[in-house]
């Protein structure tokens, strides 16, 4: 019964001290400007990067990282039917960023890829991979918030 209390005790203990804390909490806010001084490649894949960049900027800050952006869209067929037509493509993004932050300047590429069937419907399939290519302009732009927050 000792060992019970003692145990449970120190369990207690133990994950009370514990301090979680979430990566997005608002203590974690990046506290820089964000200039893209270049735009390259795939315009719509930019425009949401961008878009997703504006969002963490702070236009009052003293900081200020500037970014040439460089990016590629492409789909390709992963299977086909009996008949030859496609039945499944495979979205791709790589994009490559040049960031100058404090005189130092880094390389960084993020790549991106999601698998997806095709839809009959030609204008549902459209629309469906707008989507897809904004959700890939989501994932590659916290990525490069991430490693922004890591170069001093």
């Amino acid at each position: 019964m000792f060992k019970k209390i003692l145990t449970l005790f120190f369990i207690l203990n133990f994950v009370s001290s514990c301090e979680y804390k979430p990566i997005y909490s608002s203590s974690n806010k990046s506290n820089y400007r964000i200039i893209i001084t270049d735009l390259s490649g795939d315009k719509k894949l930019n425009k949401y990067i961008v878009e997703n960049l504006k969002r963490n900027s702070r236009k009052n800050s003293v900081e200020i990282i500037n970014i040439k952006i460089n990016s590629e869209y492409s789909r390709k067929i992963l299977a086909k039917n009996t008949l030859g037509s496609t039945t499944d493509y495979q979205a791709m993004a790589i994009t490559k960023f040049e960031i100058n932050k404090n005189e130092i300047i880094e390389q960084l590429v993020v790549e991106e890829k999601f698998n997806y069937q095709k839809i009959s419907d030609s204008y549902e399939e459209k629309s469906y991979e707008q989507t897809i290519k904004s959700n890939l302009a989501s994932s590659i732009s916290q990525k490069l918030i991430l490693r922004l927050s890591i170069i001093e």
